[in-house]
């Protein structure tokens, strides 16, 4: 793993919860560009995929610092360093919905610091540019995360496209979806994508480490958590009784509860439910435009 893999795995996935990964599965022409197939899209994607960034932003946790804290406002400055594609999906992340309700505030500062910098390197193509980042799930699925740069595409304008892809903190459920389909259908696969996305939003080891740490890192994992809880009708977790195993697993009870009543009204059966499924990647699709 580089530096800049190992430190911003410490320190975004214990504020933000995100993973950063490189850009992969550049698809379409991002890897063939010829005179004949010339795609600006490809070319700004390709810009996204490739150019590094480095993105300074304060995280925002909730309430007041403990009195026994020292200069507490300098400890929630960080630095993020990656490609403008990683930056992009790990913004999208940080901002991840639950029926329609952010799970955390504390990374805000680090999304608008993203936008800027992706606005400047955007800038001075020529061309209006829309970039549009989305995980979710499966399509539809209650717990998504989503972000965009740029104004959406007039209906007349003539819009050129390409997408990119890079890894999400969330592990690939494709395999165990369709296992679950087979073995205990809508629920089967609902276990299944629900234990992805509660391990990926709350990974064992660091949610184990932020919960034991010191301020600011205690207080957002317990804030998140809290929060995680309401959002699935788990209730209020017993933080300070129960190993990060515990609470996983109460929160993946009942996160799965709804998207298995949600998978029943969108799907025609059970495998259906579970080809749909990919928890394993940020999608992000490049649009461009003449002004």
């Amino acid at each position: 793993m580089t530096p800049r893999a190992t430190s911003t795995v410490v320190d975004v996935t214990v504020f933000l919860l995100l993973i950063g990964a490189a850009a992969t599965a550049v698809v379409g022409a991002v890897a063939v560009d010829t005179p004949e197939t010339a795609n600006p899209a490809a070319d700004t994607a390709e810009l996204l995929a490739t150019s590094t960034a480095s993105v300074e932003y304060a995280l925002d946790p909730p309430g007041r610092p403990p009195e026994w804290t020292a200069n507490a406002t300098a400890s929630h400055q960080r630095t993020a360093h990656g490609t403008v594609a990683e930056l992009l999906g790990e913004a999208a992340m940080s901002g991840v919905t639950v029926h329609g309700k952010r799970l955390s505030t504390a990374g805000i500062g680090f999304e608008r610091a993203v936008e800027a910098t992706t606005r400047e390197r955007l800038a001075g193509s020529g061309r209006q540019t829309s970039v549009r980042v989305r995980w979710e799930p499966y399509p539809g699925a209650p717990v998504r995360a989503t972000a965009r740069v740029g104004e959406r595409p007039p209906p007349s304008a003539d819009v050129r496209t390409a997408t990119l892809g890079v890894a999400s903190p969330m592990p690939n459920a494709t395999s165990g979806a369709r296992r679950g389909a087979r073995e205990a259908g809508y629920r089967g696969v609902a276990i299944v994508v629900a234990s992805a996305v509660v391990d990926g939003l709350f990974p064992p080891s660091q949610t184990r480490l932020a919960l034991r740490g010191d301020y600011p890192g205690e207080r957002l994992m317990a804030t998140r958590y809290r929060r995680m809880g309401r959002l699935t009708d788990a209730g209020r977790l017993p933080l300070g009784s129960r190993s990060v195993a515990d609470l996983n697993a109460r929160l993946t009870v009942h996160l799965a509860d709804g998207l298995a009543a949600d998978m029943r009204g969108r799907f025609d059966s059970p495998v259906a439910a579970a080809r749909a499924v990919q928890t394993e990647r940020v999608h992000i699709t490049v649009r461009t435009w003449s002004p």
